[in-house]
């Protein structure tokens, strides 16, 4: 609409004018060249983390049955955290475990928004996952759970699935991959930068090509083992202070290239 026709306008014509730009993969790095017009030397890519708390958690027997309790789980499920806007590709994830026939467990506040303007189109795969989902006992739509409990229902999961049509980051999957579980997702954006090979790949596209990605992985305990010990390795390359310090960088650079006003 205008509102976001004239929003952007002022992004652009800030973002021409500044020494340096920070931006989380080299997908948005391209984006921001096509779509801005920036000079590719202005953008710095530096790559985010997972918060130090998403890990594998040994010996949790007592604790994961806690959980499961809490949330009434079934012993084994499909994990989505995350969004609902049109990137996320819900609907083809959820008409794929309900091929498949197996539970999936959502998370995210926006799946349970009250508050929600279902009228805007940008809102528009949400009504679409509220029909999908109502009366099917398969999904368990837990909306926001405290980040102790999302570190347990990673380690828990037999697969993260996340087929998204576009990702500029993709955090939930390092998230995942930090704790170890197993990641069934798609090559669209930057998720290759993020996950490398330490995943199942599926076309997001392809409803088929979901179902039969996260067939392979939920129903093969070998794989699931190779791709968490893959995703785990993956996972430690990303880490806050290699963020802080890359960012601290890009500063000095600015502070370097600046003239001081007289």
């Amino acid at each position: 609409g205008l509102k976001g026709f004239l929003k952007w306008q002022i992004q652009e014509f800030t973002l021409n004018r500044v020494n340096a730009i920070i931006t989380d993969s080299l997908s948005s790095k391209k984006d921001i060249v096509k779509y801005a017009g920036i000079e590719d030397t202005k953008i710095n890519v530096i790559y985010l983390a997972a918060g130090e708390e998403f890990q594998r958690i040994h010996n949790s027997e007592f604790i994961i049955q806690n959980l499961r309790r809490k949330y009434n789980l079934p012993d084994k499920f499909v994990l989505y955290v995350g969004d609902v806007t049109w990137n996320k590709n819900l609907p083809r994830l959820i008409a794929a475990v309900q091929k498949i026939d197996i539970p999936l467990v959502l998370v995210g506040k926006a799946l349970v928004d009250a508050n929600a303007d279902l009228n805007n189109s940008w809102n528009k795969d949400l009504v679409n996952v509220r029909k999908m989902i109502d009366g099917d006992k398969r999904i368990i739509l837990l909306g926001f759970v405290p980040t102790k409990d999302l570190v347990l229902l990673y380690n828990m999961a037999a697969v993260f699935a996340m087929p998204s049509i576009y990702e500029g980051f993709g955090l939930p999957i390092l998230e995942a991959m930090s704790c170890g579980c197993p990641v069934v997702t798609s090559r669209q954006g930057s998720i290759p930068e993020i996950a490398g090979e330490a995943c199942r790949y599926v076309d997001a596209y392809n409803t088929e090509s979901i179902v039969l990605g996260i067939s392979e992985v939920f129903n093969n305990q070998n794989l699931q083992k190779e791709f968490s010990e893959k995703a785990i390795r993956q996972s430690r390359k990303f880490t806050w202070s290699k963020t802080a310090k890359e960012t601290i960088q890009v500063y000095k650079n600015v502070g370097l290239a600046v003239k001081p006003r007289e």
